[in-house]
């Protein structure tokens, strides 16, 4: 039976079956601040276990005094998916598509992380702009 994790309609492996469904999310949270908080839903799907983490619906708008914790949400630039790229690349530069394949869960959690930034940065710009 395997443990699945869905956040925003992405699946995640099982970073460890040893460990706690509360455990996971504190370390998805690392990627999206907002699974900090988030309300986990479990459901069988065969003999698959699917926890799916939905954020909690909270006041919209960013005041100027939330603006600081608006930014510090935005990670540090040094996102894994570059790192990962290079190490992807064979000699002549291409992509080594036999090893993508084994590495999967790292892609997953590569492109979760950039899109988290993405997003915050997207965030912060826009809490940026309604103070001017």
């Amino acid at each position: 039976m395997a443990r699945i994790f869905v956040y925003d309609g992405r699946q995640f492996p099982d970073p460890n079956p040893d460990v706690a469904v509360d455990e996971v999310r504190r370390q998805l949270s690392v990627f999206f601040p907002e699974l900090t908080n988030a309300d986990v839903r479990e459901e069988r799907r065969g003999e698959d276990t699917v926890y799916t983490f939905s954020k909690r619906i909270g006041t919209k708008g960013v005041s100027p005094l939330r603006l600081a914790d608006v930014l510090r949400q935005v990670p540090d630039a040094r996102l894994r998916v570059f790192e990962l790229a290079q190490e992807l690349l064979d000699a002549e530069g291409e992509l080594a598509v036999d090893q993508a394949g084994v590495r999967q869960p790292e892609i997953a959690l590569a492109i979760a992380e950039a899109d988290h930034y993405a997003q915050a940065t997207r965030q912060a710009v826009q809490a940026l702009r309604r103070l001017m």
